[in-house]
């Protein structure tokens, strides 16, 4: 049952109301402190480019070392079953001196883990745009204080207590998201895409643009980030009396089937890749069901308080 809103609460909101000028002053004011804000990482974020590019390019690397020993068995693979059969074969074609002691490939069969630049500015905007990225990451819980300071002074007092309570839960799990994409999506997709060019001669995720991969990484990252904040949406509606508890527990079925469209639209077209968002969405989903839970039995215990 919807709360109905506390009569202080129209004499606050009241109180604070402001003429249209006032709210383009206040408007005015905190985009200028955003501005501000994010001008003063950005300038500390682009003071360490190089550093901050070679971080942004850990997944990529991570993928290709997996992949470029996925093809050294893959063709050592060939060369034992080229010399079983009585063959004579030069490993030479595929790996480097040292081989069967060293397993390294020559440079023809090895994924270069240095991304591609096709024009001589292209290196130095993509660093610009890192560096936003991560200029608008970091500074992110401070423009989202003043994005809620704005908005706050038209809310209820019991709907800013679900903000205050859950926001904090929110940004951990964002956080929580755009790493398990970074460090478990972005390079797990990257390797399972590349096993299907172990047996051909072109090497096609190793020579991929710089440009493409940060897009291939920000997507993936952004939507593992938005994925993890499903247990406190659920909490927050339940908070609200938006939706009851007890519906929750009868969408399972629809939210697997959900989870798998879903991963299918924001992730590569591999079964692999596809699984390792989906389930996280299933795993999600059961522990917004057991928050719920645990929120209406209080919610129900302290109406019996009162009563």
């Amino acid at each position: 049952m919807a709360t109905l809103p506390n009569p202080d609460d129209e004499h606050e909101i009241e109180a604070s109301r402001m003429t249209l000028g006032e709210h383009l002053e206040e408007l005015r004011s905190r985009l200028f402190k955003s501005v501000i804000a994010l001008v003063i990482v950005f300038s500390v974020v682009y003071t360490w480019r190089f550093e901050v590019f070679t971080m942004i390019q850990g997944p990529h690397q991570n993928a290709m070392v997996m992949l470029n020993e996925a093809r050294a068995e893959h063709y050592e693979g060939i060369i034992q079953e080229r010399q079983a059969a009585g063959e004579e074969v030069d490993p030479g074609v595929w790996f480097s001196e040292g081989y069967p002691e060293v397993m390294v490939l020559n440079d023809e069969h090895r994924n270069d883990d240095r991304l591609v630049h096709f024009s001589a500015d292209q290196g130095f905007l993509l660093r610009l745009r890192i560096c936003f990225w991560v200029s608008m990451f970091i500074s992110g819980p401070f423009l989202l204080l003043q994005m809620w300071g704005f908005i706050a002074a038209g809310l209820y007092r019991n709907e800013k207590s679900v903000v205050h309570s859950y926001l904090p839960a929110s940004l951990i799990l964002f956080l929580g998201g755009v790493l398990f994409g970074y460090f478990v999506m972005v390079p797990y997709a990257l390797y399972f895409l590349g096993l299907d060019d172990l047996n051909l001669e072109t090497l096609g995720v190793g020579s991929q643009t710089a440009g493409s991969y940060l897009e291939f990484l920000k997507a993936l990252a952004l939507a593992m980030g938005a994925v993890f904040q499903l247990p406190v949406i659920m909490l927050a509606l339940t908070k609200l009396d938006l939706v009851d508890a007890k519906l929750w527990p009868t969408y399972r079925r629809h939210t697997v089937i959900g989870a798998l469209v879903i991963a299918a639209v924001l992730t590569p077209p591999d079964p692999i890749t596809q699984m390792l968002m989906a389930v996280p969405i299933v795993i999600l989903y059961e522990a917004g069901v057991i928050l719920t839970r645990i929120a209406a039995r209080k919610a129900a215990a302290a109406e019996q308080g009162l009563a």
